[in-house]
Parts: structure tokens; sequence; C-alpha cells
């Protein structure tokens, strides 16, 4: 026990060290806090992201905190998993497209029951990330000059969760979350001269983040017959006001030259508030026989009065819906006589629309995609290989915006050991 415990806070510690190296972003990721990252596995990912009431007692479904109270009183999980894809983005006006693409750690999570009505787990993964480097031209006054603005960097969470089970069927959680890291932002204007009688300006900040926030669930199976059942499920996040610390500067250089001319504004360790929103989810779910799960979820998070330093960006409120299937033909223990049999398929699809709005508030950013994927068991053992994969489509070229193709592949290893037993010799 104490061994698989050791083991799993080391992998924990090694992700907290790889998350807060920060992972390629989009050119959305510049407003508010970046890409916030859907807290999913790569079962609910292949499920269109589906998991207030996806059933776990092999795995962590950390997503909903109650959905941890599923966890086998007699198993030891530890999930691990990497994804990475290519992303495509294209402006029409002009015609330009660029591909980016990503590979990194997704989670690093673990498992395990405190006494049969009490269940926990802990992990790490990312909370959201930061990656875009844009420029723009500019003639005006016949002035010809450039405008920049890139960014890097990301958020990390590390959770920890408790889940009880006061009656049957009857589940609820709460986790606690800490969340870490550094975002770096800088914008510019450069004006393209060789004759140095202009003064390029540049604003550099770091803004660092170290708090906690809170999240509680509720999860309920009604047990329609012996193989038919309904499962409801609903999250909320408490709002949040996350401590920061700020560094900025500002300071010219000449446009002929690199050399920094004066620093006209610098402020260092600037205390400051980073408000999240409230999150309310609501799942439904229908299971059959242990062979076919059908679910549907929706989330709401309010960012439109969201403030950072004091200040709101082009934010709104945001809204998620996944539908997602699965289909163990053999049913959930597997089949003995066919491996494939015991294999679950999986799909889904979902609609995000996201936080940030932009042309004057007149386009929102929406998010379609579909996605598919395999959970794969091992012979004899608890313990599986997941694969999904995701495609879709966010943003739009209307406004001269931004539009972005996507393909996403995960892989993850799910360890599910049996403990708490002691062996018995005749």
């Amino acid at each position: 026990m104490y061994k698989k415990l050791t083991s799993a806070l080391f992998l924990l510690s090694i992700g907290v060290a790889v998350f807060a190296q920060g992972r390629v972003g989009s050119p959305y990721t510049r407003y508010g806090i970046g890409d916030i990252t859907r807290s999913t596995l790569t079962r609910n990912n292949s499920m269109g992201g589906l998991s207030y009431t996806l059933p776990y007692a092999n795995g962590i479904n950390y997503a909903n905190p109650a959905a941890v109270g599923e966890i086998d009183s007699l198993t030891f999980i530890l999930d691990f998993g990497i994804n990475g894809g290519a992303r495509l983005f294209q402006i029409s006006d002009p015609e330009y497209s660029q591909v980016k693409s990503d590979f990194h750690l997704s989670h690093i999570n673990f498992g395990f029951a405190v006494t049969k009505w009490w269940k926990a787990a802990a992990g790490v993964l990312p909370f959201s990330d930061v990656g875009y480097s844009i420029s723009s031209k500019d003639t005006l006054l016949n002035v010809d000059k450039n405008y920049l603005f890139a960014g890097d960097g990301g958020i990390n969470k590390v959770f920890f969760t408790n889940a009880f089970n006061p009656f049957n069927n009857l589940y609820f959680g709460i986790t606690a979350s800490y969340l870490f890291g550094k975002i770096y932002q800088s914008n510019g204007i450069v004006f393209n001269d060789e004759t140095g009688a202009f003064l390029n300006v540049f604003e550099q900040n770091t803004i660092q983040i170290h708090d906690f926030s809170v999240d509680a669930g509720l999860k309920y199976v009604y047990k329609i017959n012996d193989v038919n059942s309904l499962s409801l499920g609903a999250v909320y996040g408490l709002n949040s006001n996350l401590g920061a610390v700020r560094t900025r500067i500002i300071y010219h250089t000449l446009s002929s030259s690199s050399a920094v001319v004066d620093t006209v504004f610098r402020a260092d360790d600037e205390d400051g508030i980073i408000s999240l929103p409230q999150n309310i989810g609501l799942g439904l779910g229908y299971q059959y026989n242990d062979k076919l799960y059908l679910g549907f979820d929706y989330t709401m998070q309010s960012w439109a009065n969201a403030e950072f330093f004091g200040q709101t960006d082009n934010l709104s409120n945001s809204k998620f819906m996944s539908l997602g299937v699965e289909y163990i033909p053999s049913g959930s223990r597997g089949s003995i006589f066919s491996y494939w049999k015991g294999v679950a398929y999986r799909g889904g699809v979902h609609y995000n629309q996201n936080y940030f709005k932009l042309a004057s508030g007149e386009t929102p950013i929406n998010d379609f995609g579909i996605s598919f994927g395999l959970g794969l068991p091992m012979k004899r053992s608890k313990t599986s290989f997941n694969i999904s994969l995701e495609y879709g489509q966010r943003g739009t070229l209307d406004n001269s915006l931004v539009k972005e193709n996507y393909a996403i592949l995960g892989i993850s290893f799910n360890l599910a050991e049996t403990w708490f037993v002691k062996s018995k010799f005749d």
C-alpha cells in the first residue's frame, strides 16, 4: 500500500514540474487566462468530454468530485496519459495559414478507498495554457508600423478529492485544488523606419498565480430494473479570486535599433486578483446491462464580469455541451472468449461557446468537434489502455478572425490493482 502511494506521489511531483513548462496554444489564448482545459481523461475525451455521470469503478472521474466515490473499495488506481496533435490556423485577409503541433503529458492522478463509503483521489493536470504570437500592420498617417502581441505559459492544477457514499446509489464529493503557474505577455509597436526618427514602444508583463479553489459534486443512480438505470450528476464551482503577482515594464527602443532608450514605467511584484467564475454543470446518463452507456452534459461559466487586476477583458459567459456513448459487446466484465468483445467502443460530439468574444463583441468564438476512442483491457486484469481521437473547428474567418481546425490524439494507461486483500495459505 505505502509503496504504491509513494510511487504515485513521485509521479505526481514529476507531473508538476513537466506541466509548469507550458504548452503550445492558439491566437485566442491572448484573452483572459488562456485556453481553459477541460478536466477530463482520455476516456471522457473520446466521448465528447462527457463526464458528470460516467461510471468509473476502476478509474478516476475527477470532473465530478462525487464520481470518485464509485472507485472500487479494493482497488488502487494510477492513471497517466499524454496527448498531442496538429492545429491549422487560417485567416482570409490577407489569405494565410499556419500549422502548429505539440505533444505533452496530459494528466497524472491516483485514487483509492479510505473506507467502503469514503474514497479519495489526487492528481495534477493543466488548467489553462497560453501560447500566441500575432502581428498586424498599419499605415495610418502614412507611417508604416507593426503591432506585436505575444504570450506563453499557463496555469496548472493539483487537486485532492474526497468523495462519500452515505446511502445506496448516492454520492457527493469535494475537491480542493491548488492553482499555480506563470503567464508571460508582451505587446509592442514597431516602426519600419531605419532613420531612428521614431521610438518603438514595448510592454512586458509577467503574471504569477498561486492560490486555491473549491468544487463540489453530486451524483445519484436510479435503478429502473436489474439491467436499466438512470444517473443524475451536478457540479458546482465557487467564484474564486486568485491571488496573483504581476511585474510590468514599458520601455522605448529606436526604430533603427533594438537598444533600450529609456524605461517609461516599471512596477515589480504588484499584487492583484484574477477572478474565476461560478461554474455550474448538470449531467444525465442512461446505462443498459453494463454494455451500453449514453450521456449528456451541460456546463455554464459566468466569465462576463471576471476581472484581471481590476480590469475586464473581451469575455462572455461560456457554455459547453457534450453527448457521448460507450458500448462494450460483452459487458463491463469483458469476455473470456473474444478479446474484441471486451473492448469499449466510444464516440461523442461537443459544442463549446468559448468565454472570449471578439470583433466589438459581435462574434462569439464557437468550438464544435467529434471524437472517437477505444478502451483496450488487459486480460485477467482491471488495467486498461485508452485511446481517443478528436477532430474539430474553432473560430471563423468572418470579421478578420482566425479559424482553427485541430486533430488531437490522446493515449492513457489506467493501472488498477487489487489491494487491502491479505493472502491466505493452506
